[in-house]
C-alpha cells in the first residue's frame, strides 16, 4: 500500500508540474493552454484517480496565480474559486464515466464546466466583485469564461479520446491499487 501512495503522490506532482508549465504559455492563446490544461486534468483522473484530478484542479489555478497572475485575476482573485469549481466538474464527470462511455462523461463535464463558469461569472463575480472591472474587461471575461471554456474543454476531451486508448494499454501508466 505504501508503494501505491508513493506512486500516487509522485504522479500527481508530475502532472501538476506539467500543468503549471503549460500555464506559463497562457499569453500565447487560451486555445493552446486551455485544451492542454483540460487534457492534464482528464488524464490525471483516468490514470491516477479522482483525487489526483481534484488536487490538480484545485491547486493549479492557485499556483498559476501565485507564479504569474493575469491582470484580471489580480483585480478579481475570486475568479480562482470558480476556476477550481469548473475544473473539479470536468474531473468528476471524467472519473464517473471512466469505465463505460467515457466520451459522455467528457461531454457532460465540458458543458457543466463552461456552464458553471458562465453562471458564476454573471451571478456572483460581476454583481459582487465586478465594480473593479471596466466594460472591456467584462466583455473579455464573458468570452473567456463561457464559450471559450466549452471549446477548450471540448478540444482537451477530444485529444483525450484520441490518445487514451493507447495510454491505458501502456504498462504501468495507469495506477492500480
Amino acid at each position: 500500500m505504501k508503494a501505491y501512495y508513493t506512486k500516487f503522490v509522485a504522479r500527481t506532482a508530475i502532472l501538476l508540474a506539467l500543468c503549471l508549465v503549460v500555464q506559463q504559455f497562457k499569453t500565447l492563446s487560451q486555445f493552446i493552454t486551455g485544451p492542454l490544461v483540460n487534457l492534464i486534468l482528464i488524464i490525471a483522473a483516468l490514470a491516477v484517480g479522482l483525487w489526483s484530478g481534484v488536487i490538480i484542479a484545485v491547486l493549479s489555478p492557485v499556483a498559476a496565480f501565485l507564479i504569474t497572475p493575469s491582470p484580471v485575476l489580480r483585480l478579481v482573485p475570486q475568479l480562482i474559486i470558480m476556476i477550481m469549481f469548473g475544473n473539479v466538474l470536468i474531473v468528476l464527470f471524467t472519473w464517473l464515466f471512466r469505465e463505460k462511455k467515457l466520451w459522455i462523461g467528457l461531454a457532460i463535464g465540458s458543458v457543466l464546466k463552461a456552464g458553471a463558469l458562465t453562471l458564476s461569472l454573471h451571478f456572483i463575480i460581476f454583481p459582487f466583485f465586478g465594480d473593479v472591472l471596466k466594460e472591456p474587461q467584462r466583455i473579455a471575461l464573458s468570452a473567456m469564461f463561457s464559450y471559450n471554456q466549452l471549446i477548450t474543454a471540448a478540444i482537451g476531451s477530444l485529444i483525450c479520446v484520441l490518445i487514451w486508448p493507447r495510454l491505458k494499454k501502456t504498462p504501468s501508466f495507469v495506477l492500480h491499487k
